[in-house]
């Protein structure tokens, strides 16, 4: 996925998010890489680890779960 297909889609993803918590947090986390100027770079290895994650979730290998699911996953961890 290019640059530009990822801003897309967090813009639309950010667009229906409507939790002032989450949203305040994705905030800071992008104020304060952009007043750092910090970039990341991943690894070979990691791109190959994302790369096959990515064609299992497009053959319907992967498993996907909704913005509820994870926060009750996370819940119950505590």
């Amino acid at each position: 996925m290019s640059v530009a297909e990822i801003k897309k889609h967090l813009y639309k993803a950010i667009e229906e998010i409507d939790d002032e918590a989450f949203l305040q947090a994705v905030y800071t986390i992008i104020s304060s890489r952009k007043e750092q100027g910090v970039t990341y770079e991943l690894s070979d290895e990691q791109l190959q680890i994302l790369e096959e994650r990515r064609e299992k979730y497009i053959k319907g290998e992967g498993g996907t779960y909704t913005w509820e699911e994870v926060k009750d996953r996370i819940r119950k961890k505590k």
